[in-house]
């Protein structure tokens, strides 16, 4: 770069040169061949110490050679002519006002070796901050890098507030009964409460003396002749009767009394016990044996059960305990029955009886001996 700077600088000159000794006839040319004069810098540089004009002789005129004194070059005197003058000095009394000549510079000369490089310059100011360049593509991800330590557990966080209350659940089955719990210390006595509603009608009273015989009803129409049997077994077995039966469920009477009926049987010899009715119908009159269990599971409610002959009271059953669960009662009777009579049982209004797939409430009966009048 330096040396094309060079070569442009000593090309200028040169069409300077040529272009003053063309346009200019009084300035003398240098004959070709000749080494062209220096400048006055140059003819400074290249004298050495002992040729150097001293301060005496440094205002020397130097003579013009060639040149009419109406051609010197003046302060007026238009560029381009082919003259280079210098401003005019001082007037003095011995050294008169004069124009010095400056040589015509020759052709340049060939370039100079490259010189050593110089030491850096000092750094530039910052340039201003350029425009933001367009975001580049995002880069492909990397590969997982290989799993860390598990790090120590932290500091345990403060306590949350109170999550929103979620909807009711599904009601879970129902679990067996537990056991029954130890009966606790009887407490104070409270104060007296205001008086209740009218409670539930009250257990019958004892049966009342046998009434006179009625009269005695029309004969009812005959029914069909049966096929004729044929019988091959003694006489015992045919008068054998006896049921038993149980429920598997609970039962309360919310409408009144009500009989109980059963959904398990555990015999039924003779089929004189009906299921669906829950009564049985003597047809071989007898001596019976009848006996009750009923269970309860309630300090709110409990069993009231009655034996019932043709709807008349025989015995009855009851649990009441307000300190009691879990208890079960039981009892039984022999009657003497004629063809034709039932026996059932009868659970009061609003009581309840207790019982699940252990069967904990049974009826059963049974005859003794037949009685043939």
């Amino acid at each position: 770069m330096i040396l094309l700077l060079r070569l442009c600088v000593c090309l200028a000159v040169v069409v300077f040169v040529n272009a003053a000794t063309d346009t200019h006839p009084d300035i003398p040319k240098i004959p070709d061949g000749t080494e062209p004069a220096s400048t006055d810098e140059n003819i400074d540089n290249e004298l050495s110490p002992e040729t150097k004009p001293t301060k005496e002789t440094k205002d020397e005129i130097i003579p013009t050679p060639n040149v009419d004194e109406d051609v010197l070059p003046t302060a007026e005197t238009p560029t381009g002519t082919g003259f280079t003058h210098r401003p005019p000095r001082p007037p003095t009394v011995d050294n008169p006002t004069l124009y010095h000549y400056i040589p015509v510079p020759g052709p340049p000369g060939m370039p100079g070796p490259t010189g050593t490089t110089g030491n850096p310059g000092y750094p530039g100011p910052q340039g201003p901050m350029g425009y933001a360049g367009a975001p580049g593509n995002n880069g492909n991800n990397g590969s997982p890098g290989p799993a860390g330590r598990q790090g120590s557990d932290g500091q345990k966080g403060e306590r949350g507030s109170p999550g929103i209350t979620g909807d009711p659940g599904v009601p879970g089955a129902s679990g067996t009964n537990g056991e029954r719990g130890a009966r606790g210390p009887m407490g104070d006595r409270g104060q007296m409460g205001p008086s209740g509603r009218t409670g539930a009608r009250g257990v019958i009273g004892p049966t009342g003396p046998k009434g006179s015989r009625g009269t005695e009803g029309k004969p009812g129409s005959s029914g069909m002749r049966g096929f004729p049997g044929s019988c091959d077994c003694t006489q015992s077995l045919v008068y054998q009767r006896a049921f038993s039966v149980a429920r598997t469920t609970s039962l309360t009477a919310s409408n009144g009394h009500m009989i109980i009926t059963w959904n398990h049987e555990f015999s039924n010899v003779g089929g004189d016990f009906d299921m669906s009715t829950g009564m049985f119908n003597v047809t071989i009159p007898g001596t019976y044996f009848f006996t009750i269990h009923v269970y309860k599971s309630s300090r709110q409610n409990f069993p009231l059960v009655q034996l019932l002959k043709n709807g008349d009271h025989v015995i009855g059953v009851i649990d009441y305990g307000p300190n009691d669960s879990e208890d079960s009662s039981g009892n039984s009777v022999v009657l003497n029955l004629t063809k034709g009579d039932a026996v059932w049982l009868l659970l009061y209004d609003g009581k309840e009886i207790y019982s699940s797939h252990y069967k904990f409430t049974t009826f059963s009966g049974f005859l003794l001996f037949p009685n043939f009048e």
